[in-house]
């Protein structure tokens, strides 16, 4: 047998077992991938502004301890409205000095006696109605911080969404002014144009590379003001997409009585109203009745009952309560005024809010539907110009960089729009369930 021949068999042998191999490995590869596919974790869905909200109601550590802080007035307000305990006394009574004897005389006994402190008529219940007034202010004031983290985060959230949909126009316009630095450059190799314009078209450039990073800090610390309003260390991956927030009322003013914040006011007029009423009850008397039974060790000498009633006359104290009583009615004036100043106070921003919000939205309507559309049409027309050899290199910048400028404003108008629109509903939004 020929050394060909040999050869021949060894490669025909060698291809038979790599076929075999790949027949074998194969499939088994394909199960491998399979398996893989499938059990890596599937990457989560980016969070969106319905569900960050949620999060934050659940979450916030200042809307968490502001809950305890209604649960410790609302248990105080069930024991203000207790009876003090009573009390109970034990007494060695007429005890001869010379040697202590407890049959010596008639007079010694041994006394066990309660008494028990009743409160002015009606205190009690004031007590407890002052405090659960209050606990009802702080659950106003609670509905109220939570509007404002609400508001917070959306304003965080819709910065945040600018600052990406900006970064993509401004990556957008880089791939325009990188063209339009080679272009420059050739144009200028071939001795068409001066250097200035291609200095020119690398300044436009770096300027571009500027705003990106610029761009990326902005979104790094909005995404980090959202993690601190969700009560988290990580920035969370957000929907990049504008949300849908809900349209302003059709009569805010009405919708305006329902505003937490002036709610509270009201709460707390309530409050020192109660104050005031608390604080009159100090003119009434208290009473201890009190009883006691006392026994002798005395042959032939009785035991004695004794019973009683003792009550405070404020003689010396009337100044002073007609002090304490004077301060709680100028604490109850205050929240009056306090509460005629909120609620102008959000009447002006309800005003300002609305006369904004029509001028964001008619601005928005104008630049999308003809400013932009303007924009891109003078930026056409200005770079046919440019190849045709009747325009400069600085026109075609000049006109990217008013495209460039329309975009960025639409973007921030569409932001200051939906911000304007979640500062509506916040001045408008109704206490939630299970609020007072």
């Amino acid at each position: 047998m020929s050394l060909i021949s040999l050869r021949c068999r060894a490669r025909a042998r060698h291809s038979l077992l790599a076929r075999t191999a790949q027949a074998t490995f194969r499939p088994l590869v394909g199960c491998l991938l399979l398996l893989a596919i499938t059990s890596a974790p599937a990457r989560a869905a980016p969070l969106t502004l319905t569900a960050a909200e949620t999060r934050l109601m659940a979450g916030n550590p200042a809307l968490a301890g502001a809950e305890q802080r209604i649960r410790a007035l609302q248990r105080q307000a069930d024991a203000a409205t207790r009876l003090p305990d009573p009390k109970v006394s034990l007494d060695a009574s007429n005890l001869p000095t010379n040697n202590f004897s407890l049959t010596q005389q008639a007079t010694t006994m041994l006394s066990v006696g309660v008494s028990q402190e009743f409160p002015a008529f009606g205190k009690l219940a004031l007590q407890g109605r002052s405090l659960q007034a209050q606990a009802s202010e702080q659950r106003y004031g609670r509905a109220a911080q939570r509007a404002v983290l609400v508001l917070a985060l959306r304003r965080a959230w819709l910065a945040a969404v600018y600052t990406r949909k900006a970064a993509t126009i401004v990556r957008e316009q880089q791939g325009l002014a990188a063209q339009s630095e080679q272009a420059s450059l050739a144009s200028y190799r071939s001795a068409r144009i001066p250097q200035s314009d291609v200095l020119r078209a690398k300044l436009a450039l770096e300027e571009l590379r500027n705003d990106l990073d610029v761009l990326r800090a902005d979104e790094s610390a909005q995404l980090a003001r959202i993690a601190q309003l969700l009560g988290v260390e990580r920035a969370p991956d957000i929907d990049g997409h504008w949300p849908d927030l809900s349209a302003p009322p059709a009569d805010p003013q009405a919708a305006l009585a329902s505003q937490p914040l002036l709610q509270q006011a009201r709460a707390k007029v309530h409050a020192n109203a109660i104050a005031v009423r608390l604080a009159r009850k100090a003119y009434e008397p208290s009473f201890t009745v009190g009883a006691s039974y006392g026994k002798s060790f005395m042959p032939g000498s009785p035991n004695f009952v004794s019973v009683g009633v003792s009550f405070n006359v404020p003689l010396f104290a009337g100044r002073r309560i007609d002090d304490e009583v004077d301060v709680a009615g100028a604490r109850e004036l205050e929240a009056r005024f306090a509460e005629q100043d909120q609620r102008l106070a959000l009447v002006r921003q309800m005003r300002d809010a609305q006369a904004r919000w029509r001028s964001l939205r008619d601005k928005w309507s104008r630049e999308t539907t003809r400013m932009l559309p303007l924009a891109r049409q003078a930026q056409r027309a200005t770079l046919s110009a440019y190849a045709s050899g009747q325009g400069s290199l600085g026109d075609v910048l000049k006109a990217q960089q008013a495209v460039f400028t329309t975009q960025i404003q639409v973007l921030q108008d569409r932001r200051d729009l939906l911000a304007t629109q979640a500062e509506l509903d916040y001045l408008t939004q109704a206490p939630q369930e299970g609020q007072p």
